[in-house]
């Protein structure tokens, strides 16, 4: 079975050596040119400036178990700004809601505290902020439309699967799904394609077992004796206890770029042009799908879409039955607390309040231990205990990087990383086994990114969320996932979106969130002006 080397890499080298957080590098780049500023006009008070900011810089963003001070700081920070703003709340818009809200709020007479009263009422939820749809039309593939505040808007589309193993199979049969699945990156990976990332998403929950329960009013003997009846149930219940199944959803991700606003422009004028372009787009990622052995796959439609977004809010609703369900209502009543989110529903079937929490979790590469690794290195995290029986969602979000671009940012890291070990070396200093873990990573990266291995290179991230009933049942549940994920999978930390766990739920739901676009190298961006759009320069020709 094929391995690859994940772990132990956060990022790119930095100038400043090694893989340095955003802040550290801000801050390492303002204490320089306070230090060479400061000695030009103020001698050695300007040095001493320099170097006490080096030592503020330094404590303030080194991280720890914990995080770093800043950002330790800036979860404070946040979660203070939301509870002032009334955004750890979300009441879904209608006009009995907001009516309710303008008279609960002209009872106050603090303007914040009528703000905050107003700011819960939202029509989108904190995890779906920015999306509405291109095409709702119902049985028809849905294709949302993103524009999340500071982010690249994007058309996303949810296709469900089978899934490309079930029960035992041969380890021929895992190995030609390996290689589906990664003809179907390195297909999508290049830069003349419009699609530029996927999310794979699993949920897990108990299994329903209505099915078997329908077929036996069906068949039933009406003179059955009651005992054996009685022992029927019986069998159904310890065949559904302390098991669990699987629900597979491959999200695609178009950015609304000018290349596919170009494209698009061929297909017809403005949205129309669009819906022509993604019905090919569709057709073509629902085939790749299925050569890459996902099993039966279908598109879901925006209904469907919310559906499974309902579900995953309140598991007492039945995930992709689009009963009643309206593609614009995609969020349920909640209230955040610190290390929470609580939804607040009815259950579809005894129409009683049910309550549900949800604690979301990021796995980085950077908290993963460098190593060789199957493509089911994370299996641990779906099994039964990994998070105390309960429901939960894991889901890997990827970010596809051209071949020639991995290439350079791959040998990048390899030089820098292979300097910094000559230079130790020649000073008579210890091995650093930072430098060491990931000189070994990047070398591995440089290994499979070899030109004719048809390899193109990756960013990806991860979230798991974890549901339960109460707080201390999330408590618990998010104790036995850490130990899971450390003894398991080999993951050295959870990271835990604390402070803003409504957003982070969207992580995990079938609309591609929760992955920042890396950025370009400037050699990159050079050649891509260079290029030009074919497309628009033929049309002029």
């Amino acid at each position: 079975m094929a391995s690859r080397f994940i772990g132990g890499e956060s990022g790119h080298r930095s100038v400043f050596g090694g893989t340095r957080s955003k802040p550290q590098v801000v801050g390492y780049t303002a204490t320089m040119l306070v230090g060479v500023l400061g000695v030009m006009f103020f001698g050695w008070q300007g040095l001493a400036a320099g170097v006490v900011l080096g030592i503020v810089v330094f404590f303030a963003t080194t991280s720890t178990a914990n995080g770093s001070y800043w950002e330790r700081r800036k979860r404070r920070s946040r979660w203070t700004g939301r509870k002032a703003t009334g955004t750890d709340r979300f009441i879904p818009f209608t006009e009995e809601a907001w009516d309710q809200a303008q008279a609960e709020a002209a009872k106050l007479k603090k303007a914040k505290d009528k703000a905050r009263v107003l700011g819960a009422v939202r029509e989108r939820p904190d995890g779906a902020d920015g999306m509405g749809w291109l095409d709702a039309r119902p049985n028809r593939p849905g294709i949302a439309w993103h524009t999340p505040a500071g982010e690249e808007a994007y058309l996303s589309v949810a296709f469900a699967t089978s899934g490309q193993l079930r029960g035992a199979e041969s380890s021929q049969r895992q190995e030609a799904a390996q290689a589906g699945f990664g003809n179907l990156l390195a297909r999508c990976a290049p830069s003349h394609s419009l699609v530029r990332g996927l999310q794979c998403v699993v949920r897990v929950l108990p299994p329903d077992l209505a099915l078997n329960e329908a077929w036996v009013v069906d068949h039933l003997d009406p003179e059955a004796p009651a005992d054996a009846v009685a022992s029927y149930q019986q069998v159904l219940e310890r065949t559904g206890e302390g098991t669990y199944v699987q629900r597979h959803i491959i999200v695609a991700r178009w950015p609304l770029s000018e290349q596919f606003m170009t494209t698009a422009a061929r297909y017809g004028k403005g949205r129309e042009g669009w819906r022509a372009l993604m019905k090919s787009e569709i057709g073509s990622m629902e085939r790749s799908l299925r050569t890459a052995k996902m099993g039966a796959v279908r598109a879901l439609s925006a209904r469907g879409v919310v559906a499974m977004m309902l579900h995953q809010q309140n598991p007492n609703r039945l995930p992709l039955v689009v009963a009643g369900v309206n593609p614009r209502r995609l969020g349920l009543a909640s209230q955040d607390v610190w290390n929470g989110h609580w939804v607040t529903d009815t259950d579809p079937t005894t129409g009683e309040e049910v309550v549900w929490g949800h604690r979301t979790a990021r796995i980085t590469a950077a908290n993963v231990e460098t190593g060789p690794r199957s493509p089911y290195w994370f299996l641990s995290l779906l099994r039964r205990g990994a998070a105390g029986g309960g429901v939960r969602s894991l889901s890997f979000g990827l970010e596809f990087i051209p071949a020639q671009e991995a290439r350079i940012l791959a040998s990048r890291d390899i030089v820098r990383d292979t300097s910094a070990a000559i230079s130790r070396a020649s000073k008579g200093q210890l091995s650093d086994s930072e430098t060491d873990v990931t000189l070994q990573a990047a070398q591995a990266r440089g290994a499979d990114l070899r030109p004719g291995s048809g390899h193109h290179g990756v960013n990806w991230i991860g979230h798991i969320t974890i549901s339960a009933r109460t707080q201390a049942e999330l408590t618990e549940a998010s104790r036995q996932l850490e130990e899971t994920a450390a003894n398991g999978a080999g993951i050295e930390k959870l990271e835990w979106l604390d402070s803003y766990q409504a957003a982070a739920s969207g992580t995990t739901w079938p609309i591609a969130r929760g992955m920042q676009g890396g950025h370009t190298t400037l050699g990159a961006r050079v050649m891509d002006r260079l290029a030009g759009n074919g497309e628009k320069e033929e049309q002029v020709a």
